[in-house]
């Protein structure tokens, strides 16, 4: 897992060096501050490590409680007795501070606001009781000029942290001072090994293996990576590029979300356009249908009147008869130019001829009569016979097949039969 610097000035970096061969170690950071910007422990909590957190200032305990549920926050200031500090707080700094002189400073030299909030204030060596004969694998005190202070609470002999970090210059200055501070630590067998020109690092006689880790400042064999919300000038400046960056990026992200609404506007516009004509054309197309069927029904209804109108007159009544024999002349045109009228008068003298042989042929008398008329005029005699026999030429013998005679009537039949019979007296 990469370790990710969050501390002001790399005290993380230097802390891990020295203490990553631990598994889930311990810490006390006094003067906590923001869980995150800062932080000198925010790092340590990623890689599994758990402690306690000094933070006075409400805010800021809110806040650490929030980022750290598992961890304890004590909102007390340190000192080397219990009571009240006056605690001046510089909201949204890290100057918050139980020195008067530096208080003032703030406000005439840097133009800052404060207020007063009365906090309790207990030692060292009772905040932290329950951590007796426990390791604590390194402590941080950063508490704007009581460092010394909170040191002289502290005992020692019950609790000795491997690593210790204090602040050691005046807040907002170059100024170091550290002196007081430092001749605790080096009565309770403490060795100062480094100076990062803000802090002062020592540890304690009985883990003198760590010195080496403190050879030199953070430098890119660390392989650690800056998480950029650091205080300092350092992190100010990717922070102010990664800024602008963002600011850009909002910038090309904005125009290109206004033209894409200016294009779907657009869009929608000419969609409702369309649907619009799509709309008032379907609407002309009803409209001329209507119409159109509208002027068929007066068309029809006109054609209707005239020829009821027709229907009705009196010369259509009066010329009804002529309308007739007109018809029955072209009827029989027609049956005269195709041959049908012909043919007919023919079937109906031979029906008569028919009747009258028949007749004849049952009246002794008019039958000899007949017959010797007959006899007289030969070619009569053949042209009757062939009216009254039109069927296929007989056989070889002058005899008519038998269904041929049959398909005859009766009486066509007996007429056939006779004049045959006169033919062959001849």
């Amino acid at each position: 897992m990469t370790f990710i610097s969050y501390a002001q000035n790399f005290e993380d970096v230097m802390l891990w060096r020295a203490l990553k061969h631990v598994p889930a170690g311990r810490y006390i950071d006094v003067g906590a501050q923001d869980p995150v910007v800062d932080s000198v422990s925010k790092a340590f909590y990623e890689h599994g490590w758990r402690g306690i957190h000094v933070e006075p200032v409400p805010r800021y305990a809110d806040m650490l409680r929030r980022d750290r549920p598992d961890e304890t926050v004590l909102q007390l200031a340190l000192s080397d007795e219990a009571g009240i500090l006056e605690l001046n707080v510089f909201e949204d700094t890290g100057l918050s501070t139980g020195v008067k002189e530096f208080a003032d400073s703030h406000r005439t030299q840097h133009g800052l606001a404060h207020r007063t909030v009365a906090t309790p204030m207990l030692p060292m060596r009772t905040a932290f009781a329950s951590l007796a004969g426990q390791p604590v694998h390194w402590l941080k005190i950063d508490v704007e000029g009581l460092e010394e202070a909170v040191l002289r609470g502290w005992d020692s002999e019950v609790l000795r942290p491997w690593i210790i970090v204090i602040e050691a210059t005046v807040p907002m200055s170059t100024e170091v001072r550290y002196q007081g501070a430092e001749d605790i630590l080096l009565d309770a067998r403490y060795e100062f090994v480094y100076f990062d020109g803000l802090n002062r690092f020592y540890i304690a006689a009985e883990h003198s293996e760590l010195k080496a880790a403190f050879s030199s400042p953070p430098n890119v064999f660390d392989g650690v990576r800056l998480s950029g919300l650091a205080n300092s000038e350092l992190c100010r400046g990717l922070l102010e590029a990664h800024r602008a960056e963002m600011d850009k990026l909002g910038e090309t992200i904005r125009v290109q979300r206004s033209e894409a609404l200016e294009a779907l506007a657009e869009a929608r516009a000419q969609a409702q356009r369309r649907q619009s004509e799509i709309e008032a054309q379907a609407q002309r197309d009803v409209q001329t249908a209507s119409a159109a069927l509208q002027l068929a029904e007066l068309q029809r209804s006109a054609v209707q009147h005239r020829l009821d109108a027709v229907l009705h007159s009196s010369s259509w009544q009066i010329t009804a008869p002529m309308r007739s024999v007109g018809t029955l002349c072209r009827r029989l045109l027609s049956a005269f130019r195709e041959g049908r009228l012909t043919s007919g008068i023919k079937r109906r003298i031979k029906s008569v001829l028919r009747i009258c042989a028949l007749a004849v042929m049952r009246h002794p008398t008019l039958k000899s009569g007949l017959l010797a008329v007959l006899k007289l005029a030969p070619p009569l005699h053949r042209r009757l016979r062939a009216m009254l026999a039109p069927p296929p030429a007989a056989p070889q013998g002058g005899s008519l097949p038998g269904d041929t005679l049959s398909a005859m009537s009766p009486a066509t039949r007996a007429v056939y039969l006779a004049l045959k019979a006169a033919n062959g007296r001849e």
